[in-house]
């Protein structure tokens, strides 16, 4: 090494070199999926929620560093839980459009929608997945009580019957509506801590007035596992649940 060079470096080593680029943060692919894709009719209030699952890719494999996932949506309420999630696991975002400013005018007949834009980040990496959320109306929460009715008519039998699964009146449950503008059969979700239950009711006169809950495990399922029904809502005597095949659908 020249005199010069070694001058160089060791005055690089003594007084500091700003000049030195610094190391980029080392790359830590991943995958990130987000179900369901889109959401094509809500109403303001209604809390959307979206699983996203996540998986090493690349040269991460086997990496157990943690993604960082954030949301952003203007015109909606969000929040992310977890926001680190490992790979393998699975976080929910939950989108809840706001009520439109009386001073816009009226709600426009063709809907709003608002782009929730979902972002996973590790060291150098980052992956974004863009979900529509079409509000169709400005219409309320117009079914909220009778769910809840509904959802009762299975509670004690789940809890005398199925005890591992940890449903007990003492239970809390958040609930929101879910394609509002559905016909003939209405839907709507409640979430505890461990579960979503999704309540379908079909609104017919006896006895084609069934009843059906599927409950999906939060943050380890995308899809429902268990399914029950009750026949007739209004059968005298009445009648208890059975257990169904679930359906193969994300209500949202």
């Amino acid at each position: 090494m020249s005199r010069w060079l070694m001058v160089a470096v060791l005055g690089c080593g003594l007084a500091g070199c700003d000049w030195i680029w610094p190391w980029p943060e080392p790359a830590a692919p991943f995958t990130m999926q987000v179900v369901p894709t889109e959401i094509t009719d809500s109403i303001p209030g209604q809390a959307c929620v979206l699983l996203v699952t996540l998986e090493n890719a690349g040269t991460a494999v086997g990496s157990t560093e943690p993604i960082r996932i954030t949301v952003d949506a203007p015109g909606a309420y969000t929040t992310v839980e977890p926001e680190l999630v490992l790979p393998g696991e699975m976080a929910e975002v939950i989108v809840v459009p706001g009520v439109q400013d009386p001073a816009a005018g009226p709600f426009p007949e063709e809907g709003l929608t608002i782009s929730a834009v979902i972002t996973g980040t590790r060291g150098g990496s980052v992956e974004t997945v863009t979900v529509p959320v079409k509000l169709t109306s400005a219409e309320p929460d117009l079914v909220g009580a009778m769910a809840t009715e509904i959802q009762s008519l299975f509670i004690p039998w789940l809890e005398a019957n199925h005890p591992e699964l940890g449903i007990t009146w003492e239970t809390t449950w958040m609930g929101t509506m879910v394609t509002p503008h559905i016909l003939i059969v209405t839907h709507y979700l409640f979430f505890s801590v461990e579960w979503e239950m999704h309540v379908a009711w079909h609104v017919m006169i006896p006895p084609d007035d069934w009843a059906r809950i599927e409950l999906r495990r939060r943050f380890d399922e995308t899809a429902p596992s268990l399914a029950f029904e009750i026949s007739s809502r209004s059968a005298d005597p009445p009648v208890a649940p059975v257990a169904v095949e679930p359906s193969d659908t994300l209500w949202r």
